[in-house]
């Protein structure tokens, strides 16, 4: 009789809870992630000040997937020098883009990029440059870029498409700031 129990209990019980953790492991693993932000290099697009005060965000997996990256996109990905590293920035050059990064203004293949987005700083900075991005690769810039830790200050200063890991799509915390995270340079979308 307690044979039987046991049984029943776990069928109608134990059966449901594994099934229920191997979906949720299938879905942390392959549709969507969470990361820490300990870094003011995507702020204000994304509030964090530093380690003390980091936010947290949630990542579309699939987004960059199953879609194609576009320009003024925000991505988590595998840091080119060292892999371990995520880091978070928005795509600006796209695969045989030339990017090049003055003062007050970027180009892309000659051409004005036209950043209205008002979280994009309108100072870049002193590090500026000429870039050359290969095929399969990105250009990132965080939106802060007078403190970025962007392509333009890499030893590997391009982000092998293979290395993405999602599109950052919401921030979490802090939950005064909780909303979506802009995919584009422009204010209009």
């Amino acid at each position: 009789m307690k044979q039987h129990k046991k049984q029943s209990w776990f069928r109608s019980w134990g059966v449901p809870v594994v099934i229920g953790v191997a979906i949720a492991l299938a879905l942390r693993t392959w549709v969507f992630s969470l990361s820490e932000v300990p870094s003011s290099s995507m702020y204000p697009t994304i509030p964090a000040l530093n380690q003390s005060h980091p936010s947290y965000i949630f990542v579309n997996d699939l987004a960059t997937e199953l879609g194609q990256i576009h320009r003024g996109e925000v991505v988590v990905f595998h840091f080119p020098d060292n892999p371990k590293l995520l880091f978070v920035k928005r795509v600006i050059g796209l695969p045989g883009d030339t990017v090049q990064v003055t003062p007050r203004a970027v180009y892309i293949n000659g051409k004005l990029l036209k950043e209205s987005n008002p979280d994009i700083a309108k100072w870049n900075g002193t590090v500026v440059g000429t870039y050359h991005v290969p095929a399969g690769h990105y250009f990132m810039l965080g939106d802060n870029r007078p403190v970025s830790d962007d392509s333009r200050m890499w030893v590997h200063k391009y982000v092998a498409r293979s290395a993405i890991v999602g599109e950052a799509s919401l921030i979490l915390y802090p939950f005064n700031k909780l909303g979506f995270i802009s995919q584009s340079v422009s204010a209009n979308g």
